[in-house]
């Protein structure tokens, strides 16, 4: 029986491929994220907490390395983007921007500046925009990096291109992670800015206008004291004055034009006031104390224009009603008709 180690390779060679192949993915596949995973989150309890938010607490630990992932971020975008043009294609996201006359790339669609600051928050924005509603899945982001690239590499090819950059430090999942909290972050900004940036299209032509639109003049310069003399008379000659005056009359001044213009254009002056009546006895009511308000109440009372208000239930009685029914006695004219035996003289 031959017990060499090639024989029991050879017997079990299925089985042992099946093993290596599973432990291959394990290792380049789940490790990384659960490594980047266990950065971020392991410790959190004994770490110092940077921010707060929304009940939940940033670290040091998991600020930085998200700051870290944000630079190898840029540079996988930028190199992505290099690759991209060099191959003859433009990348299609609306976040690129390149310079047209350096050839520069000036913007990848993300924040191009990482901190420690701007990491915080782009958790916070993040996760406001996700409250709001906001959502972007894998798929979409797969989307984006597909036209990022023009269509010059696949997932797959992204996967490895950004383990390569990032020497396996990064993979494709984690830089998903990282376009996903920015872009969220972004829209968030975005919307908060919705109404304090619109351009009508009339001001953006002029705005183009004034970088882009050229003209040549000639130029010479003219003497004052060379027409002054002419000034002088046909200052004299009030006739011509009435002449010029009556042929510019009705028509208004025009700078580009030669022809007098001599006519006002309309103008208004208005002037208004306005008033709440709210307001205004709100203002009225603040001023009246409580014990002229008791004056006037009793004062009304007495005059028998307002009836007494009954008490309402479970209301603690005031000393002010207790004292209102000793003043009906004063209904005393009842009482004249006492003084008829003074008619008595007339038995």
């Amino acid at each position: 029986m031959n017990n060499s180690p090639f024989e029991v390779f050879r017997r079990n060679l299925k089985p042992l491929m099946v093993f290596l192949t599973g432990l291959a993915l394990f290792a380049f596949v789940v490790l990384p994220v659960l490594d980047q995973y266990m950065r971020q989150n392991a410790g959190t309890r004994n770490e110092q907490v940077v921010a707060t938010f929304d009940g939940q607490k940033l670290t040091r630990e998991r600020v930085e390395g998200f700051t870290r992932g944000h630079r190898a971020t840029l540079f996988f975008l930028q190199d992505l983007a290099q690759r991209t043009l060099s191959d003859g294609r433009t990348p299609q996201t609306a976040g690129f921007q390149r310079d047209q006359q350096t050839g520069n790339i000036t913007g990848l669609g993300i924040n191009p500046e990482p901190s420690t600051e701007g990491s915080i928050r782009t958790f916070v924005f993040a996760a406001q925009a996700k409250k709001k509603g906001f959502a972007l899945s894998d798929s979409e982001l797969s989307i984006w990096l597909e036209r990022f690239c023009d269509g010059l590499y696949t997932e797959a090819q992204l996967n490895s291109l950004a383990k390569k950059m990032s020497s396996n430090s990064m993979n494709l999942p984690m830089i998903k992670e990282q376009l996903r909290l920015h872009m969220l972050a972004q829209v968030f900004i975005n919307r908060g800015y919705a109404g304090l940036r619109i351009t009508t299209p009339d001001q953006a032509w002029r705005s183009f206008k004034k970088l882009n639109q050229k003209a040549t003049a000639n130029a010479y310069g003219i003497l004052v004291s060379d027409y002054m003399d002419e000034v002088e008379k046909l200052a004299i000659d009030s006739a011509a004055i009435t002449e010029l005056y009556n042929e510019g009359k009705d028509k208004f001044s025009n700078p580009e034009s030669m022809e007098p213009g001599f006519r006002r254009r309309y103008s208004a002056k208005f002037q208004y006031i306005s008033g709440s009546a709210e307001n205004f006895m709100a203002d009225e009511i603040s001023k009246l104390t409580e014990e002229e308000l008791r004056a006037a109440y009793k004062e009304k009372v007495d005059r028998a224009k307002l009836m007494t208000l009954p008490e309402q239930p479970g209301a603690e009685p005031t000393a002010e009603p207790k004292a209102e029914p000793a003043a009906e006695p004063k209904a005393e004219p009842a009482a004249e008709p006492k003084a008829e035996p003074a008619a008595e003289p007339k038995a």
